[in-house]
Parts: C-alpha cells; sequence; structure tokens
C-alpha cells in the first residue's frame, strides 16, 4: 500500500469520527482543530487541566496550472525540495510533513510522485506545516511568522502556495498530562469520600472511562482543555 492510499484511508477514518471531537490522536501527540465550533452540547468531566498548545498546524497547498503535466509535476518537486531545505533550517521551529492537518505523514515516507494530485490541466500537494509555539507568542504573531515563511520561500514556473483557513492546535507528549489528570481525579475522589461519607457511613466512588485516551478541546487562541472523558457516581458502602 503506497502513501497516498494511505493517506485515504485515514482522511476516510476521520470522515467516520463523529465531527464534535475534532481532534486527531497520533502517537505522541494530540491536536484539536482551533476554528472548530461545535453546535452540540458536550458533557465535560469536573476535572480537566487547561494547558498551552506545543504547536499549530496550518495546511499548505502548492498549485500550478503549466500545461504539460510532466513539467507541473517537475515544478511541485522543485517547490516540495525548496519548502523542506528551508524548514530544515528552521532548528525545529517549522517542520513540514505531507498530507492535511491530522492525518499527515513525514517527508521520510513520501515520494513526490505518490503526493502530487492531478486534476485536469492543473496540478497540487497538500503540506503541513507544523509551527513551534514560543513563549509569550499570540496566535496572530505565529500566523504572521507562517505566513512569511511561505512568501519567502521562492516558488517556480506557475507554482502558487496558499495557506488553508483551518488550524489545528496541538499538544506534544500527551501521556505527562494524563498523569496529572489522574492525580487530580484521585484528590476529587477523596474530596467526594470525605464530604459525603464518613467512618459510619462510608461512600463507595465509582469511576468509568478511565482507560479512555485524553482528549482536547480549544478554550482560546493558544489554549487547550485536556480531560479523560470518565463518569463518577457514588454509592453508600466501603
Amino acid at each position: 500500500m503506497n502513501l497516498k492510499t494511505l493517506m485515504l484511508a485515514a482522511a476516510m477514518a476521520a470522515v467516520a469520527v463523529p465531527v464534535a471531537n475534532a481532534q486527531v490522536v497520533r502517537g505522541d501527540q494530540i491536536v484539536a482543530q482551533s476554528n472548530f465550533v461545535s453546535r452540540q452540547q458536550v458533557a465535560i468531566p469536573q476535572i480537566s487541566i487547561v494547558v498551552r498548545a506545543d504547536f499549530v498546524l496550518f495546511s499548505l497547498r502548492y498549485e500550478t496550472g503549466t500545461r504539460s503535466e510532466d513539467e507541473r509535476e517537475n515544478e511541485l518537486a522543485r517547490i516540495f525540495t525548496t519548502v523542506t531545505q528551508r524548514a530544515a533550517r528552521t532548528n525545529g521551529d517549522v517542520v513540514v510533513e505531507v498530507g492535511s492537518p491530522g492525518n499527515s505523514a513525514a517527508l521520510e515516507t513520501a515520494a513526490i510522485k505518490e503526493v502530487v494530485n492531478n486534476q485536469g490541466e492543473r496540478s497540487s500537494v497538500d503540506l503541513v506545516l507544523k509551527v513551534a509555539v514560543k513563549p509569550n507568542e499570540s496566535f496572530d504573531a505565529i500566523r504572521l511568522r507562517t505566513e512569511k515563511f511561505v512568501a519567502d520561500t521562492p516558488v517556480n514556473g506557475r507554482v502558487e502556495g496558499v495557506i488553508g483557513d483551518s488550524q489545528y492546535l496541538g499538544v506534544s507528549e500527551p501521556k505527562k498530562h494524563r498523569q496529572t489528570l489522574i492525580t487530580a481525579i484521585a484528590e476529587d475522589v477523596r474530596l467526594m469520600q470525605s464530604s459525603f461519607g464518613g467512618p459510619n457511613s462510608p461512600v463507595k466512588v465509582n469511576l468509568t472511562g478511565m482507560e479512555q485516551r485524553a482528549q482536547t478541546r480549544p478554550v482560546g487562541p493558544l489554549d487547550l482543555e485536556i480531560y479523560i472523558p470518565y463518569s463518577m457516581s457514588l454509592s453508600s458502602g466501603s
């Protein structure tokens, strides 16, 4: 199975997930669409934490309308090389992947022939810019920095680059936040037991859903609320 097939399968899987989540978990990172607005009421557990995003994902499409399909591919191959080389010189501030935010793959797995989309008289390649969030930096500043990176990247032939409208906030190593959440939930359980029970009337606290992955939702331009979608119930008994 080649890269294009894998990316198509990932995109189809993402469509199958309820849109209310607007979240993608991938290995050591978790991302949520920053400009996603859900009109559905979502029940959030009592215990959650708010963290600052580690990075922002921007979609970037390079497209060309040169008449020859072979030349279009050559133009996109050249811009593909140029943008990745420029990103490599940013010391990790900008990382380039192929695909779309949340459904992207490392450049090492990609060959230009696999990622070029030919549509009639136009061809394109979809990239993802993973832009690190610097201390005290606003979202607008990150957006401007990303736009400057794209504007300063020289293009060739009839190639044009366009940044997409949707961005994703991302958190690296979500497991470190899971430990914080579990500690806070355990403290809440003890509070419940001490508040509603005692030596003569013990209270049993039941938790379900703790095995689930942490979930996120954007609560600010660069802030994510992280929670485990658990539920709690109290009953009499030790």
